[in-house]
């Protein structure tokens, strides 16, 4: 394939090419919420919703790896698996209301958006000045609203392309600072089947599709 080099960066060499393929996208959409758009520095406090996910348990290590202090939401037997990646807090979203546990959040990044109203939920635990990054649907008028009255900040999220990022990111990778997690291995005639399990929202990290299989 072809494309402009300032898109391009080497693999992590400490890892296999299924491991490879599965950071570019995820990876880059935690590194330009947390380290572009939020700014994230130590001592801040970082909700990450969906925190077991893709996205979610890169953007745990990421924040933690940047100094913050990361509390979590996840189905309660995907705590201790985040803890070791580096949540100092986890929540059970299925049992706890987060904002009835969760608060003096300085960045939220919302991996969920709408359903559940989790973006507008999250105001609530935000400091005034903080701010909600919003993935899946940027930043909808009722959050929009909600944000508004309290003071916090909210911002939509576009991922592109990015050889730099990609490259600071395989060094974490290769330091050991940054792990990603491939739940399963799918070959390309089971691409439905993958695309089924990843319909479930219960993946552990990231499934990918092996081509040479």
């Amino acid at each position: 394939m072809t494309a402009p080099s300032r898109q391009f960066a080497r693999k992590p060499a400490s890892v296999g090419h299924p491991e490879a393929a599965a950071l570019p996208l995820a990876a880059l959409t935690a590194w330009h919420a947390l380290v572009d758009t939020a700014g994230v520095r130590a001592g801040q406090r970082v909700l990450v919703h969906a925190a077991a996910g893709g996205v979610g348990h890169l953007a745990v290590q990421m924040a933690r790896h940047l100094g913050a202090e990361v509390v979590a939401t996840a189905r309660e037997s995907r705590h201790a698996w985040l803890k070791e990646l580096g949540a100092d807090e986890t929540i059970d979203y299925t049992r706890q209301r987060f904002e009835d546990v969760a608060g003096g959040v300085d960045v939220v990044i919302d991996l969920i958006g709408g359903l559940d109203a989790t973006d507008v939920r999250s105001v609530a635990v935000t400091r005034p000045g903080g701010l909600v990054v919003s993935v899946p649907g940027g930043v909808s008028p009722a959050l929009a609203a909600a944000a508004g009255q309290a003071g916090v900040r909210t911002s939509p999220l576009l991922v592109e392309p990015d050889g730099a990022a990609l490259t600071t990111i395989a060094g974490l990778v290769d330091a050991g600072a940054v792990r990603v997690e491939v739940e399963h291995v799918f070959a390309l005639e089971q691409a439905a089947e993958a695309h089924r399990r990843g319909e479930t929202n219960r993946t552990r990290g990231k499934l990918v599709l092996d081509v040479t299989r």
